[in-house]
């Protein structure tokens, strides 16, 4: 009992730190010996194999969980920032139009670079809809209860929203390893790493946007991330993926983070309220029992 108190409060403390291991733990512990036996031919890639990959994306919230739990935080507070759909209808705007203008960019940046424009490239418009399901409920949007849920408030007691998406962008970014280690090697995933944290950092300062400016609204994150993913099988130009592709990815994300910082501020990210711990069910708020801090003017 006295082994398991020390756990608690060891955890209480460090509470994000303990929600990144836990994450990490989760899903490198199934990703990393998965794709090491599909790699190695002990494993086929079928539906099975897939199956547990997927269940292994789930590391962040199962993790945010577990934290929240161990620490006496409300799950049911947690939880509910998934099902918070009364917001603005701008923001509702924001979350499903944003990925449209972020590939408008690119593909305007990348037409500007000898880019092609190819519309065979597109995706048949009726597949969109169900890829997009697909990515809001087990390909990127189940991942937004961790990192927007949990990490992002509670960080946002210490640091500036900037910061905080940064610290989540990064942290982000070197979960995602075991497959870019696994098909090209830990040199090769080391190279494309800078130009893969881009997006996700540029998406981890969006979706904190969305968050704060929703009182905290993870629905809303999980709608543009889910839309950031999709959105990519209506890009028209050829070659999204190779290098001058990725360079116009670079400048479109630079441009739209851009232009939101200037409109919104990079302390707070939003015009009101910042949600902080107690947003997230935290027991009790580090810095006073406020369900949210002041909001910090530039």
């Amino acid at each position: 009992m006295r082994s398991l108190h020390s756990v608690r409060k060891r955890i209480e403390e460090h509470r994000v730190l303990a929600f990144f291991v836990g994450a990490y733990a989760i899903t490198w512990g199934i990703w990393f010996p998965v794709l090491t036996a599909i790699d190695r031919g002990w494993m086929a890639y079928n539906t099975t194999a897939i199956l547990v990959l997927v269940a292994g994306s789930f590391g962040p919230p199962i993790s945010a969980a577990i934290v929240t739990y161990l620490t006496g935080g409300s799950l049911k507070s947690w939880f509910s920032q998934a099902l918070r759909w009364r917001v603005a209808p701008r923001w509702w705007l924001a979350a499903l139009g944003l990925p449209l203008v972020l590939y408008a960019l690119m593909a305007g940046v990348h037409l500007l670079l000898g880019g092609e424009l190819n519309w065979g490239e597109v995706n048949p418009l009726a597949s969109i809809p169900l890829a997009y399901l697909n990515i809001f409920i087990w390909g990127g949007g189940n991942e937004e209860l961790g990192w927007r849920g949990f990490a992002l408030p509670y960080l946002q007691e210490r640091y500036s929203a900037l910061v905080s998406s940064l610290i989540i962008g990064v942290v982000w970014a070197v979960w995602h390893a075991p497959a870019g280690i696994i098909e090209r090697g830990v040199t090769g995933w080391a190279v494309d790493l800078p130009i893969y944290a881009v997006i996700v950092i540029g998406i981890s300062i969006v979706a904190t946007l969305l968050y704060n400016s929703t009182r905290g609204s993870v629905l809303l994150t999980m709608v543009f991330h889910a839309g950031v993913n999709a959105g990519q099988g209506l890009y028209p130009v050829e070659g999204i993926f190779t290098p001058t592709g990725e360079l116009a990815r670079f400048v479109a994300w630079a441009v739209l983070v851009g232009v939101l910082l200037l409109a919104f501020g990079w302390r707070s990210l939003a015009r009101g309220d910042v949600a902080g711990a107690a947003q997230a069910g935290a027991r009790h708020v580090p810095d006073g029992d406020e369900a949210r801090r002041p909001h910090l003017t530039d």
